[in-house]
């Protein structure tokens, strides 16, 4: 086409039509000009496109992800409350409450209540990776972008609160079964086929009589009510950015 406009503009030029040149000339310049907007916008639209491809990606696997760990917060809730009804079980036998259970009863309740403890082990390699690569600039989503900056935050003090509660099972709670209680025989359900028994067979079970037992219990009770009500909250951000994930993939599969 160039080289079609480029004859006509020597043979007008030789033939001395100097405003029948400058016509064709002009058009000869459009015509690169309008060329090269096209193919700018070409590659514009491909550039588009692979963005678009990349934050659809990177949409599933946080899907993927967050999908993941709302099962766990799900399932850290039900630990903690299986944890608080075993508290509020062995708080009924403490004091003037007098004692009702049976010795083996008692030994379940403080294995599976009073010395239980959660760890809520998030999943975050996909967000992390996108946040050090500094992908989360291609998600779109504002709000949805807000939600994963502030996730490690939320994450950070649910972390806190969990390593308070295994600090003072480890440091506080344990050590006050092995002065006042027998270990092994509340442990029983993990060593029934290690061969692994106590030579004392007394029964513990005066500790009910015991305000600092019970202010254990109480306080194993409340930072697990504590716990329950930091997954709840971490569930309900997980679901906002399960739903935005949700959204904004449909929006892309159009």
């Amino acid at each position: 086409m160039i080289q079609f406009f480029r004859g006509i503009r020597q043979k007008l030029f030789s033939e001395n039509k100097f405003s029948k040149y400058l016509f064709y000339a002009i058009g000869e310049i459009t015509l690169v000009m309008i060329g090269i907007l096209l193919a700018l916008q070409v590659n514009n639209w491909n550039e588009a496109r692979k963005i678009d491809k990349q934050e659809l990606d990177l949409l599933e696997s946080l899907l993927e992800e967050f999908s993941f760990n709302r099962d766990e917060l799900e399932r850290s809730i039900r630990k903690a409350g299986a944890i608080q009804a075993g508290c509020q079980r062995l708080l009924a036998n403490t004091g003037k409450h007098g004692v009702k259970i049976s010795r083996q009863e008692s030994d379940s309740l403080i294995n599976a209540g009073f010395l239980n403890i959660i760890s809520f082990d998030a999943s975050n390699g996909i967000l992390d990776n996108i946040i050090s690569s500094g992908q989360i600039h291609v998600i779109k989503n504002k709000e949805l972008k807000k939600y994963l900056a502030n996730w490690e935050g939320v994450l950070h003090d649910i972390k806190e609160d969990e390593t308070w509660a295994i600090d003072s099972r480890n440091n506080i709670l344990l050590p006050f079964i092995y002065k006042n209680s027998n270990y092994v025989n509340i442990s029983g359900i993990y060593l029934s086929d290690r061969n692994i028994s106590s030579g004392f067979t007394g029964d513990y079970r005066d500790i009910y009589n015991s305000l600092e037992f019970e202010n254990l219990v109480n306080s194993q009770l409340i930072w697990n009510v504590k716990n329950e009500w930091g997954y709840k909250r971490l569930k309900s951000m997980v679901e906002e950015i399960i739903d935005l994930c949700e959204q904004e993939i449909k929006i892309k599969q159009l």
